[in-house]
């Protein structure tokens, strides 16, 4: 994992997961290495796995959403990037 740290926002986690990983696996993990913690809030509350899944089989443009005060975004390569809300 690749951390980013400068005077401009950006990222505090980015990483590419593996294909065999699962994207929902691979959101959660980018976001509890940057949270410090395992998130408290299922992943399922803010966006539905399983529609998240199946873009991610098929080839899908970026998903951004927003999780426990994180910036989540999800590039076509499976590039998970995880900052700060605040940043």
């Amino acid at each position: 994992m690749e951390n980013t740290s400068s005077s401009r926002p950006g990222p505090s986690i980015r990483t590419t997961r593996p294909d065999t990983e699962s994207i929902t696996t691979a959101v959660v993990t980018a976001v509890t290495e940057a949270n410090g913690t395992e998130p408290a809030t299922p992943l399922y509350e803010v966006i539905d796995p399983d529609a998240l899944e199946d873009l991610y089989q098929h080839g899908s443009p970026t998903v951004s959403f927003e999780y426990i005060g994180f910036h989540v975004t999800i590039d076509s390569d499976r590039t998970v990037s995880v900052a700060d809300v605040d940043s």
